[in-house]
């Protein structure tokens, strides 16, 4: 269920799961605008060009710098109901661009309130600005012990905190073949994680394989638009096992405010 013409912005364009997301929203039926943003002299705008169909009329590419006042004539400007945050740094990146402590609060968490700030200054129907659907993490909690995860956790309560409609996507790991970046981590992951998981789901245990198995950034990109665009998703939650089922929403009863929502937060 899509609202009329919808108007996407991704921010995190040019990431590995940020791409696949622009290409996701454009091949949604009624949607009318993908704005897919990149930040002034980013090494990685070239991927974004080589990466997209630019002649399709519904994408257009935006340069904007993460600060307040860029963000806040962007948003004005394009006016958004939807703004998929695929943002995400990692230590070195960070390390490499000269940010000093803890990256994933001075860059992740950072720019989510950027982000929220902005969004709450566009008008929207009814008054409510854009929803945000943010790509976090299972495991995703402020208390958690890696500092990752307690970012992701408190970009949430941010996020929930707002007042602005939000749907928050956790997504297992996200690797795959054709992920532009070295991560021998993530592929020891997938590979020593994906197998157990494989034997689990065999042997009954279907939802924990769904939440738990890695995704590649196809998967997660139309797990998070499909969810994002989803009247059933709104203010809540959606785990991996959501995430990769198609058709979950359709086939499941569901009203507002009902217990089933309840573990989500």
């Amino acid at each position: 269920m899509l609202p009329a013409d919808p108007v996407v912005l991704v921010i995190g364009a040019t990431g590995y799961v940020g791409l696949e997301t622009v290409r996701a929203a454009a091949e949604t039926d009624h949607v009318q605008r993908v704005f897919a943003h990149v930040r002034p002299g980013s090494q990685s705008r070239q991927r974004l060009l080589d990466g997209l169909d630019l002649a399709s009329d519904r994408i257009r590419i935006e340069e904007c710098p993460l600060e307040e006042a860029a963000l806040d004539d962007l948003l004005q400007r394009i006016g958004p109901t939807h703004i998929f945050l695929c943002h995400g740094t990692t230590a070195k990146r960070a390390d490499r661009e000269g940010v000093d402590g803890n990256p994933y609060e001075k860059v992740d968490l950072a720019i989510t309130r950027q982000l929220v700030i902005a969004a709450a200054r566009v008008e929207g129907d009814p008054g409510l600005g854009p929803r945000m659907v943010y790509l976090s993490s299972m495991g995703a909690n402020p208390a958690a012990r890696s500092p990752y995860l307690a970012a992701r956790g408190q970009s949430e309560d941010v996020i929930r905190e707002s007042g602005l409609p939000f749907t928050l996507c956790r997504a297992p790991l996200i690797t795959g073949p054709d992920r532009p970046e070295r991560r021998p981590g993530e592929v020891w992951g997938r590979r020593l994680l994906d197998p157990v998981l494989s034997v689990l789901g065999f042997l009954g245990m279907r939802r924990l394989r769904g939440r738990y198995t890695s995704m590649d950034a196809r998967e997660t990109a139309e797990g998070l638009v499909r969810s994002g665009f989803h009247y059933m998703t709104i203010n809540r939650a959606v785990l991996g096992d959501e995430l990769r089922r198609v058709g979950v929403y359709e086939k499941e009863s569901w009203v507002p405010a009902s217990r089933r929502d309840e573990p989500r937060f």
